[in-house]
C-alpha cells in the first residue's frame, strides 16, 4: 500500500545541493518481488544532473551576505539542486578568541514534495542527509587559515578528503532538521572567508500510478491496448530509467521488467506505460514507453508495482491493485485517481472513477493519456 507524502549509501544516489560561501550560515504482500526479467544489475533511476549555487561572503565577526548565482551549464556532472529545493539556515553564531573556534548551529529545510533523506519516504538513508565541505574554506581577507573543527567525518564525495556533518533523520515537505553545532578553526588574524558545501542525500521518487486501461475492449487486443499512467508529483524531474514494473495476478507474482531507457517526467508530468508505442495497434494511445509482453493486466486481480533497485533488494515506490472486472476492466474505459495526493492503492476504490464519456481518445477508447483525468476533483 502506497504510503503518500505530501508537497526519494552515497553511491548512485542524489546529490541536492546549495553552495554557500559562508562564515556563519545565516507496502504490500508481493513485497519480495521476483527477479528481473532482463538483469538482476540494475542502475537507480535519478533526475538529470543540475546546480544551483549561492555566492557568500562571511566575516569571523559573523556577518554573511550570499546571492544565487546562474546554473553553470555543463559543470554539473553529479547531480547538484538547490534554491527551492532545499535551504540551509543558522543561529546562536559565536566566536571564541581564546580558542579561535567560530561556532554556530546549522539546520536543513526540505522545500520538496518528495521525502529527503530516504528513497522511498519510509526507509532511511543510512548515511543521513551529508553536508559536505565541497570548496574551501578559503581565506579572503586576513591571513592564516580556516579549517573544519568538529566534523562528522571525512569522506569522498566530489573529491578526496571532503570533512562532512550528517543529519540523520527524514524530512518532509517543508520540515527543518534538528540542530547541529559546526565548529570552525579561524585564526584570529582573519577577517573573512568563504567556502562551499553540498547537501548529499537519497531522496524518494514520488510517483504516482494515475490511471489504468486493463481491458480495451472493442477491436483493440489486451496483447496491444493495456497502458497504465504515471504521474510525477515530485518536485523535480523524476526519470524511469532503471526503475522496475510488475504486475502480479491472481496466479502469482510476476517477474520485474527494467525501464531500459530515458523517460523523464517534468514535475506534474505524466508518462503513459503500455504494451506498445504503436497507435495502428494499441488504439491511438499516446504510449511514453512500450514494455511489450512483459506486463499482462488481467481483468481482476491484479496489481501494477513500480520499484526501484536499492541495495541488494527493491524498495516499492507505488503501487494500485484492483479485484473487481465490473468496475475497474470495464470494456475501453480507463480508471481515473481523482487527485494524486490521494490513496490509490484500490482502484476499485472512492479515490478512483471512470474516465468520462467526453474523454476520448484514438480510435474510441475513454481515458486521458498523458493529460489531466477527466475525473479530476481539485
Amino acid at each position: 500500500m502506497r504510503s503518500f507524502n505530501p508537497p526519494a549509501a552515497r553511491r548512485g544516489r542524489l546529490l541536492l545541493a546549495a553552495i554557500f560561501a559562508v562564515a556563519a550560515l545565516a507496502a504490500c504482500s508481493d513485497s519480495h518481488p521476483v527477479a528481473p526479467r532482463e538483469t538482476r544489475s540494475v542502475p537507480h533511476g535519478v533526475a538529470p544532473r543540475v546546480i544551483q549555487a549561492f555566492t557568500c561572503t562571511g566575516s569571523r565577526a559573523g556577518g554573511v551576505s550570499c546571492a544565487p548565482v546562474r546554473d553553470r551549464a555543463g559543470q554539473g556532472s553529479a547531480v547538484i539542486l538547490g534554491g527551492g529545493y532545499i535551504s540551509l539556515a543558522s543561529s546562536n553564531y559565536s566566536y571564541d578568541a581564546a580558542m579561535e573556534i567560530a561556532q554556530y548551529d546549522v539546520t536543513v529545510k526540505n522545500l520538496m514534495n518528495e521525502a529527503l533523506g530516504s528513497p522511498d519516504g519510509t526507509v532511511a538513508d543510512p548515511d543521513g542527509i551529508q553536508v559536505f565541505f565541497a570548496t574551501g574554506p578559503t581565506v579572503t581577507a586576513g591571513t592564516g587559515t580556516v579549517t573544519v573543527a568538529n566534523p562528522d567525518g571525512v569522506g569522498t564525495f566530489t573529491a578526496f578528503n571532503q570533512p562532512y556533518f550528517s543529519y540523520h533523520e527524514i524530512l518532509g515537505k517543508n520540515q527543518v532538521s534538528a540542530a547541529k553545532t559546526w565548529q570552525l578553526n579561524v585564526p584570529s588574524t582573519v577577517v573573512s572567508y568563504s567556502f562551499g558545501v553540498y547537501v548529499e542525500s537519497d531522496v524518494q521518487t514520488l510517483l504516482v500510478i494515475n490511471e489504468v486501461l486493463a481491458n480495451p475492449g472493442g477491436t483493440i487486443f489486451d496483447a496491444n491496448g493495456e497502458w497504465f499512467e504515471v504521474r510525477n508529483a515530485g518536485s523535480r524531474t523524476a526519470n524511469l530509467s532503471g526503475l522496475l514494473i510488475a504486475d502480479s495476478s491472481a496466479s502469482g507474482r510476476q517477474p520485474y521488467h527494467v525501464i531500459g531507457s530515458s523517460v523523464p517526467i517534468p514535475s506534474g508530468g505524466y508518462a503513459v506505460l503500455g504494451s506498445t508505442a504503436d497507435t495502428t495497434l494499441n488504439g491511438g494511445v499516446p504510449v511514453t514507453y512500450a514494455y511489450g509482453s512483459n506486463l499482462q493486466l488481467a481483468n481482476s486481480f491484479d496489481a501494477i508495482k513500480i520499484a526501484r533497485v536499492y541495495g541488494t533488494d527493491t524498495l516499492t515506490l507505488d503501487r494500485a491493485a484492483y479485484a473487481s472486472a465490473a468496475v475497474s476492466a470495464r470494456n475501453g474505459i480507463s480508471r481515473e485517481l481523482i487527485n494524486s495526493s490521494l490513496d490509490n492503492s484500490n482502484v476499485d476504490g472512492s479515490n478512483w472513477a471512470d474516465a468520462s464519456t467526453t474523454a476520448v481518445y484514438g480510435s474510441g477508447g475513454r481515458g486521458t493519456p498523458g493529460a489531466q483525468n477527466s475525473a479530476f476533483v481539485p
